[in-house]
């Protein structure tokens, strides 16, 4: 072929894949503002001029209900797909519907991280019963605060948990019921929009001074935010049977340290009575977050960043360290 050839030869252009869905950004992945799974649905509902329920229905139930007619799921509510109300709540967790939901969002929008916005990451090592809320809850100031800042109206996966009562950045108790209507808001409603109750319709932010004692709730809420951020940073899933490794390792550091000055055993004693028997019976169970893990750094005095993503010879050298011990793994 002459060059003149070659330079007015036709070549196929090369057209990128298209997603079904639009490939929405989730918002915050990486840090403890992570949004949730649930938001991040009703977000997409949004931008296809959607309820919450006809995506839900119309595109993901199809690719999970795959034996069931696709225009009878049309006429059904999320409940059909999502199941009990104990199930919807945990739709940000890590039961087996949260991975449906994740692997066919993922498909649709062409995402690869959105199972960031889910603890799907954690199944077996976390303890998810009763971890998570009944119903959606917020901070009303933040919802303010992001409208009139013109940012992204969203709920953080953070206020998915139980344990997470007030908004340490304004000094405020989370919402759970509209202040308009008084209802609770479900987790997934037939339509969800952010930042507004699904019942009344009405908006959910207000601009008022925080006065919320945060100091007892705040090495909960600040250990949940740090495991929710370090998530993409794990190199694999972790598993339970490391992890009661490093327990272990915090157990002998207590009674090394105990050794070395015995007034450390009135704040380390109940603890350590604590590690015995959780190491004992969940060498291939789930950990209590908020109950064993989250108490166990503070005592040890790591993060719980350091619990997760540190090699075993880095914990160790990290431990003794903070207890002045002169060991060596």
């Amino acid at each position: 072929m002459s060059i003149y050839e070659e330079l007015w030869s036709p070549k196929l252009l090369e057209i990128p894949q298209r997603s079904r869905l639009f490939s929405l950004k989730p918002v915050g992945i990486g840090t403890l503002n992570t949004e949730s799974l649930s938001s991040y649905l009703n977000r997409l509902a949004q931008e296809h001029c959607l309820t919450s329920q006809k995506l839900i229905m119309g595109e993901i139930a199809p690719l999970i209900l795959i034996n069931e007619d696709k225009s009878e799921l049309l006429t059904k509510s999320v409940n059909h797909l999502l199941g009990n109300s104990d199930a919807k709540p945990a739709i940000n967790g890590m039961r087996q519907m949260t991975r449906q939901l994740v692997t066919v969002l993922e498909q649709l929008t062409m995402r690869q991280e959105l199972h960031f916005l889910t603890l799907l990451s954690w199944k077996g090592l976390i303890y998810d019963r009763g971890l998570f809320r009944n119903n959606r809850a917020w901070c009303p100031c933040c919802l303010e605060e992001w409208k009139q800042e013109k940012k992204t109206i969203y709920e953080p996966l953070l206020w998915s948990f139980k344990d997470v009562e007030v908004c340490l950045s304004h000094k405020q108790r989370l919402v759970d019921e509209c202040p308009h209507c008084g209802s609770s808001l479900p987790v997934i409603a037939k339509s969800s929009s952010s930042g507004f109750c699904s019942h009344c319709y009405q908006w959910l932010g207000i601009e008022t001074e925080g006065k919320e004692d945060i100091e007892k709730y705040r090495v909960n809420i600040q250990g949940i935010g740090e495991l929710i951020a370090l998530t993409p940073q794990l190199e694999y899933k972790p598993i339970s049977i490391e992890l009661t490794r490093k327990l272990q390792l915090i157990l002998l550091v207590f009674e090394q340290a105990i050794g070395k000055n015995l007034k450390l055993l009135g704040e380390l004693g109940k603890m350590m009575e604590q590690l015995k028997i959780a190491t004992k019976q969940h060498q291939n169970k789930p950990y209590h977050l908020v109950k064993l893990i989250i108490p166990v750094c503070k005592k040890a005095k790591i993060s719980v960043s350091q619990l997760f993503l540190a090699n075993f010879k880095e914990f160790g050298e990290i431990l003794f360290e903070n207890f002045g011990l002169k060991l060596r793994l």
